[in-house]
């Protein structure tokens, strides 16, 4: 008789007579639970059910963190993915135990062996994390107090206040790699090893600064000059803002004599400068604004309607049209929310219309297409597909 601490063998075959097996059909090692005297629903511990992606983000030893603050939905971020925490009830109830054997631990041709396992906690909940979107609406309001409207305000701004790009990883609900994608396409740069989002008044200007060059130096609009833009404008602003816009809205086109030359983008020049005119105001003529927005972009630029999209929408049931300001950086966060907010202002979009107003919520599971399916109705008009509110008339 082989036992540990009066758990018996005998016991054990007695127990799997009562079973109807033998001791050739189980493993020729058995655990015997026991439940110690501490209070077992009275525990330190949280259970944490892991997806395959966190799973293998902890078996290769990487970092995963959690973040959120008293108010916030804790949410744990790997490297590239945000997953929600939620708690789920289970019908079961989970046993913490030390020291237990699994099945490849045990060696089949050993002799029958009886040993004691130790319950240390009883759980009837869960922790679940599921991947979802980041929690971004706080990156704002951290960059916004600090704004940099030019060097000259700069005694305004509560250095407290400044964020890195690894102190804004630390406070914002978002994986690393989403929270770079959320800073791309705001008007930022990086200042004194700060992020800083750009004054609009003083980005325009910088920018003006910029394309004035162009005429000056009577550059072609594929031909313009990094070394010399930076240098040329050293004096009145700073090198990091000129270097941030013009990584923002310009990109390489040619090599001259082993000079690396550029172009601006025009759709991102444009869409800025459409902007700028919308800035401030309700709502403009169509007629109007297209000349006025046709004047005011650098010389071979051709702006177009859709490059509207995603910051005004074009009102074509009154007369005369008129364009009006609708900045996609207004909605809510909730996705059924800004579908009831789109629809509100207005009645049906097209697909390249609405899209820049959805995009930012799609998911790898859920695309374009696939949002407006799920909670808009599609209807055609001369050919057109349209898309308008899923219980409207």
């Amino acid at each position: 008789m082989d036992s540990q601490e009066g758990i018996s063998i005998d016991k054990i075959d007695e127990t799997l007579t009562l079973a109807k097996l033998s001791r050739n059909d189980v493993k020729p090692y058995s655990q015997m639970l026991h439940f110690t005297d501490e209070d077992l629903n009275n525990h330190d511990y949280k259970l944490l059910q892991l997806d395959s992606h966190l799973l293998s983000e902890i078996t290769a030893g990487n970092t995963l963190f959690i973040k959120g603050e008293d108010e916030d939905e804790v949410v744990i971020c790997s490297e590239t993915s945000t997953f929600h925490v939620t708690e789920a009830e289970t019908s079961n109830s989970l046993l913490l135990v030390n020291d237990l054997k699994l099945s490849n631990d045990i060696d089949e041709s050993a002799e029958h062996k009886v040993s004691k396992v130790s319950v240390s906690a009883i759980f009837f909940d869960y922790l679940e994390a599921t991947v979802g979107k980041p929690h971004l609406k706080k990156l704002n309001n951290f960059l916004s107090c600090t704004t940099f409207k030019g060097p000259e305000f700069e005694h305004e701004i509560d250095k407290e206040k400044l964020f890195s790009l690894e102190e804004l990883a630390n406070v914002v609900q978002a994986s690393n790699k989403e929270l770079r994608e959320a800073l791309n396409p705001m008007n930022v740069i990086e200042l004194d090893g700060k992020i800083r989002l750009l004054d609009f008044s003083y980005q325009f200007r910088v920018l003006s600064y910029m394309f004035k060059l162009i005429e000056e130096n009577s550059w072609q609009l594929d031909e313009i000059d990094f070394d010399e833009t930076v240098e040329s404008l050293t004096d009145i602003v700073p090198r990091e803002v000129v270097c941030g816009l013009f990584d923002k809205y310009a990109e390489e086109s040619k090599v001259i004599d082993s000079l690396q030359l550029y172009k601006y983008k025009e759709n991102e020049v444009c869409t800025f400068f459409a902007s700028a005119l919308l800035h401030g105001t309700e709502k403009l003529s169509l007629e109007e604004f297209m000349q006025v927005w046709t004047d005011s972009v650098p010389e071979g630029m051709v702006p177009k309607e859709e490059m509207l999209y995603g910051i005004a929408i074009i009102n074509r049931n009154i007369n005369p049209n008129i364009v009006v300001a609708f900045d996609e950086n207004t909605l809510p966060e909730d996705i059924i929310e800004r579908f009831k907010r789109l629809f509100e202002v207005k009645e049906k979009w097209s697909v390249p219309e609405i899209a820049p107003y959805i995009r930012r919520l799609t998911t790898e599971k859920l695309d374009v297409n696939a949002l407006l399916a799920k909670y808009a109705r599609a209807s055609k008009v001369n050919g057109i597909k349209y898309y308008s509110s899923k219980h409207g008339k």
